[in-house]
């Protein structure tokens, strides 16, 4: 005991403490203006130590009461022999104090924060979302999630050996250190203005989805990146179908629906270029001088290029036209001429 009295003493020290998280509040994702596109809001998480618990039934009918669960749930995590049982997380800070003014013993109420998006369904697949622990599940939640989620504190009381907490103990705290915010080259306003744009394409057009991305040609920043329809990154788990077609579904199949909506097709999939490789096209003929904006063209809706017949968008030919008309038109013959 002597000789052993720092390894024996610590040991009595972790017998007799009983340790509860502080959770960090994870770090917020700014604009480039820096609009607040994900922050948090506090609520708590409800636990109790069976130990210390004078009065089960009180406490059981209080929580059946606040916390709106069903009493069998309750009681059974409540009788449970541990050192700590959750009852339950993210509840609104409203119920949180109104559990704590009751006082009665062996019920614990920790503060906590939930993520909450303030714009909804803005950038949705961009941004992702996370898990019920505040853990990036996808999007730039998880690809920066060790940056933004910070280091959870203690608090640590004083038990005997019953786990009863000391009278006049006191408790120590390690305090969390919160997350890094993430600042973005997305653009609120343009953002906003994209998506606007999209969801009139996607209707008029009875399209399966729209995707836009918006750069900045002098960096490559991206000022925008829309994928209609976006979900909506506070409740990211309800699928955009009715009742009826969500009923017919299978787990899996739900999930894999559920995987659909939140990927990100702007980076996932690959498709050609197409016509707006003509703005490059247009921009290195102007800057090498080989075309003026007065150049004049004439399409007859085609061109024969070997042995093979390219017809233009209008089948008919956009006739004589300039270089400009021309871009206007996104006619193919002109920039074949180039």
């Amino acid at each position: 005991m002597v000789f052993c009295s720092e390894y024996y003493g610590q040991k009595a020290e972790d017998l007799h403490e009983r340790e509860r998280d502080i959770k960090a509040a994870r770090g917020r994702i700014l604009d480039c203006n820096g609009t607040i596109l994900a922050t948090n809001r506090s609520v708590c998480t409800i636990s109790v130590i069976h130990n210390q618990i004078e009065d089960p039934e009180a406490v059981i009918a209080m929580l059946v009461k606040e916390l709106e669960l069903s009493e069998e749930t309750v009681r059974k995590r409540v009788e449970k022999v541990s050192s700590i049982e959750r009852i339950k997380t993210n509840v609104d800070k409203e119920v949180g104090d109104k559990i704590r003014a009751y006082g009665l013993a062996g019920v614990k109420v920790d503060e906590d924060y939930k993520r909450y998006y303030p714009y909804d369904t803005l950038a949705s697949t961009v941004l992702g979302f996370t898990g019920a622990d505040n853990q990036g599940i996808v999007g730039l939640e998880v690809a920066y999630d060790s940056y933004m989620q910070g280091t959870s504190g203690k608090i640590l009381t004083l038990t005997d050996a019953r786990g009863i907490e000391i009278e006049n103990a006191g408790e120590s705290r390690l305090e969390p250190v919160n997350g890094n915010d993430l600042v973005i080259s997305l653009d609120y306003n343009i953002q906003m203005y994209c998506e606007q744009a999209a969801e009139k394409t996607y209707i008029k057009k009875q399209a399966d989805r729209v995707s836009v991305i918006v750069m900045n040609p002098q960096n490559g920043e991206l000022l925008a990146m829309v994928n209609y329809p976006e979900f909506n990154l506070n409740d990211p788990f309800t699928l955009t179908l009715s009742d009826e077609e969500a009923a017919l579904l299978s787990a899996e199949e739900k999930q894999n629906v559920l995987n659909q909506m939140w990927r990100n097709p702007c980076i996932s999939d690959t498709y050609e270029p197409g016509s707006t490789f003509k703005i490059i096209t247009a921009a290195a003929a102007l800057e090498e001088k080989v075309v003026d904006l007065d150049d004049t063209f004439y399409c007859p809706g085609y061109r024969i290029v070997e042995d093979r017949r390219i017809r233009c968008a209008r089948t008919t030919g956009h006739g004589a036209e300039t270089f400009v008309t021309g871009i206007m038109n996104s006619c193919k013959q002109v920039f074949s001429l180039l």
